[in-house]
């Protein structure tokens, strides 16, 4: 009998044989350091010679690996070659890194229109990715300043579909908008939702929303300074300047006695993130 189904051995065996979705999950195990020792090198061998037989996740992945320097030395004009060509067989995520590429002038002239032509192309398939960039887009504009292209009704609704998926950019926006009343009235019972399942996965804007938010008892939650205080540093241990901010105030104004502050210590040394999803993002992430 043969190796089992599914096997390394079976993957091998078929990839052998120019079994083209062997040669690809063979890569990804490669990539992963799943049942083998991680490599990246041997992950780009087995992507170039299932890409090269055309399935659009290799050449995907191909281009993710240029993109990125992994296994290949970077070079964003051959990865948006790689991208296009599974792009032109509808593969999303292939579309969604196009857009990213002509949105960052990396590997393609920069241009938002034809970003967004990508990025719709991909979301409207399901892709989160692009779902969050099409609403970070529509939330921010075109660049610092312009008001001409926000829409913070399509921001919500595209938002919407990628934090439903996961996207933790996604999830952080939504949870300002609802806290500061973006784009409508605030709405604190989803703030507190999409702060909270932000926050928990690390976002440090969305840590230190979520603080204000025990600090000032908003959506029925207790007024908890400690709680406030344990996000505020988990915020501020990110570099973010809010949380930084809030934790400051906290001192200059000694709010907490300091077995206080040691209880919000120990609480925020207990954090550990959640595991975010997954994905191919190198969009920009949420910034308020």
């Amino acid at each position: 009998s043969g190796p089992a189904p599914g096997s390394l051995d079976a993957l091998r065996k078929a990839a052998a044989s120019g079994d083209s979705k062997a040669e690809y999950a063979l890569a990804k195990r490669y990539a992963d350091g799943v049942g083998v020792r991680r490599d990246d090198a041997m992950a780009v061998e087995y992507l170039r010679k299932s890409a090269a037989q055309g399935y659009a996740p290799a050449e995907t992945g191909l281009g993710s690996c240029y993109a990125h320097g992994h296994g290949v030395p970077l070079h964003l004009a051959e990865a948006v070659k790689w991208y296009r060509k599974a792009a032109a067989q509808g593969d999303a995520l292939a579309e969604y890194s196009v857009g990213v590429a002509y949105a960052n002038g990396g590997g393609a002239p920069m241009d938002m229109n034809v970003a967004l032509k990508w990025w719709r192309m991909a979301a409207e398939k399901g892709r989160m990715e692009a779902e969050n960039a099409l609403g970070q887009f529509y939330y921010h504009g075109k660049f610092p300043g312009d008001t001409a292209d926000i829409n913070y009704t399509l921001a919500s609704q595209w938002l919407l579909k990628a934090a439903h998926q996961g996207s933790l950019p996604a999830m952080a926006t939504l949870g300002y908008m609802y806290q500061y009343g973006v784009g409508g009235p605030p709405d604190w019972l989803q703030a507190l939702k999409w702060n909270r399942l932000a926050a928990e996965r690390g976002d440090a804007g969305a840590q230190d929303d979520l603080g204000q938010m025990y600090e000032n008892g908003n959506a029925g939650l207790p007024h908890d300074n400690v709680q406030a205080y344990k996000w505020f540093l988990l915020s501020s241990r990110q570099g973010n300047k809010d949380g930084q901010h809030d934790i400051m105030e906290y001192q200059m104004h000694h709010i907490l006695p300091p077995s206080e502050i040691a209880k919000a210590q120990t609480l925020a040394d207990q954090f550990r993130p959640l595991p975010a999803p997954a994905t191919g993002d190198d969009s920009k992430t949420a910034e308020h």
